[in-house]
């Protein structure tokens, strides 16, 4: 997405703040989307440098064009000549694509139905042409999503996907979980902008959900279809929460925790399914203008969202991932980095505190793979209780350093059982250690974006500290929030 609705207004400070941020995230990958613009020069500099690859589509989308008229078609051969040259020469650009969309829109909108695709010629004959001639070396596809081979523009099995059947008007983000897409590269969930860009948005008398300022500045997809937004609708489901009954902080707070969970499923189930699956792409990355309610983790001022933090951790170059797979649950281990060696601890553990399946191994994971580590029977799991009970996987290093955590929750978190929590945060030589005896859910220590917490909107398992580098700079720790006191504010806050 442009870094501002106002080309002009971009400066080198912003691209170098949204690149920087990207590596702080994790990424490795940037699409430039066809609906945006071609970005200046410094920002395809600043991805040379900081290691970006770069999917660089030329600016159409979801339209139809005037391909006929022989002067228009002229000036897109100018402008697509003088951009691939412009170009070409960047080692961070690895993919030239035609367009966002309308191969879809021509198979499955309405788009001249029963005839050929009307800007077949464009995308199929004259781009490719064009970078024949100028950029023979670099990738080139007519559209994303496309499939070649003449089928379905949607296929899963074939080119890139926009998996929207999740993210629109179906909330039930847990699909993600047994989606199969060859090469996700657009799909997402909405959630809200940092603390300060929502109050911004919205005059002191008129901060609440709904109101005039609100709409006029949320996400116009959030209005599509009938009744309700679909957002709020979203919000019900997975946390029995009115939208309407709460403040902006409890919005950002409840509205981050849904968007960076959604988002974690996406990201995980596609990156453990390696090589089956060989990305995991969302919509989108940051904004260009100020909103209450976005797809993004950046906001148009560059705070990070509260579903920054879930996306950097599902991000990172070694995770884990718990996954059931009919009766047998499976810990998977997915490396982008070098060959990893350590310990799994894995199993089942009860929301208040007790492991009753708790299992240790030594694992090896190798370079660049995803493969499973373990596995075990998920009746058990069943017979305990599946809103009282959670799978777990801890992933250690030799030294016993934590790299990486997952848990698996089969229920809507409205209906999970959670206990009250007593969590205890204390400082010691440069840590910040977070303990509890009961599984802590989505600990909140920010909500304004702007300082590079170490970690933020993340679980404390029972009897596990969860220890954070800590710089002095940021001071005491505070917990602002913890997703256990759902089922208190559920009492206090739900109808409407």
């Amino acid at each position: 997405m442009p870094a501002d609705v106002i080309p002009a207004r971009i400066d080198a400070q912003r691209y170098e703040a949204l690149v920087d941020r990207a590596l702080e995230a994790n990424f490795n990958f940037l699409r430039v989307w066809g609906g945006g613009i071609y970005e200046h020069d410094y920002f395809y500099d600043l991805c040379d440098a900081r290691g970006i690859l770069v999917w660089q589509e030329f600016v159409f989308a979801c339209a139809k064009y005037p391909v006929t008229d022989e002067k228009f078609l002229a000036d897109v051969k100018r402008e697509a000549t003088y951009q691939v040259r412009r170009l070409a020469h960047h080692p961070s650009l690895i993919a030239w694509c035609g367009n966002n969309e309308m191969e879809q829109g021509a198979w499955e909108w309405g788009y001249e139905h029963g005839q050929a695709f009307p800007d077949y010629a464009l995308f199929h004959l004259v781009l490719p042409r064009l970078l024949q001639a100028e950029d023979p070396g670099r990738y080139y596809q007519p559209s994303s999503p496309f499939s070649p081979a003449g089928a379905s523009p949607t296929s899963d099995t074939t080119g890139d996907q926009h998996p929207w059947s999740i993210g629109f008007q179906n909330n039930g983000f847990y699909g993600y979980r047994t989606m199969v897409c060859r090469f996700p590269s657009e799909g997402g969930i909405l959630g809200p902008a940092a603390l300060p860009t929502v109050k911004a948005c919205v005059e002191t008398g008129a901060r609440r959900p709904g109101s005039f300022a609100w709409e006029l500045h949320d996400n116009g997809i959030a209005s599509w279809g009938d009744g309700q937004p679909y957002p709020d609708v979203m919000l019900e489901h997975w946390l029995g929460k009115s939208l309407k009954k709460m403040t902006f902080e409890d919005y950002v707070y409840w509205g981050g925790v849904v968007q960076g969970e959604g988002l974690g499923e996406y990201i995980r189930n596609f990156r453990r399914r390696m090589f089956d699956s060989a990305a995991a792409i969302f919509w989108m990355y940051n904004d260009c203008w100020p909103v209450t309610r976005s797809w993004t983790i950046v906001d148009y001022y560059l705070r990070r969202t509260p579903a920054f933090w879930p996306v950097r951790r599902a991000m990172a170059q070694c995770i884990v991932v718990v996954v059931r797979q009919g009766d047998t649950v499976k810990i998977y281990g997915v490396n982008d980095g070098p060959t990893c060696r350590g310990s799994l601890r894995y199993g089942l553990l009860a929301l208040a505190g007790e492991y009753p399946l708790d299992r240790t191994q030594n694992v090896t994971l190798p370079s660049n793979t995803s493969i499973v580590l373990a596995e075990f029977s998920a009746r058990q799991w069943d017979k305990l209780g599946q809103t009282t009970h959670v799978g777990f996987a801890l992933l250690r290093d030799e030294a016993g350093r934590e790299i990486a955590r997952d848990r698996l929750m089969p229920a809507p978190f409205k209906d999970m059982g959670w206990p009250r929590a007593r969590l205890q945060v204390r400082l010691r030589q440069g840590q910040a250690i977070f303990s509890s005896r009961s599984f802590v859910w989505r600990v909140c220590l920010d909500l304004d974006g702007e300082k590079p917490w170490p970690d933020n909107f993340f679980d404390v398992f029972p009897g596990v500290p969860t220890v954070l580098s800590w710089s002095p700079q940021l001071g005491k720790p505070r917990v602002l929030h913890i997703g256990n006191d759902l089922v208190r504010g559920r009492q206090d806050n739900s109808g409407g």
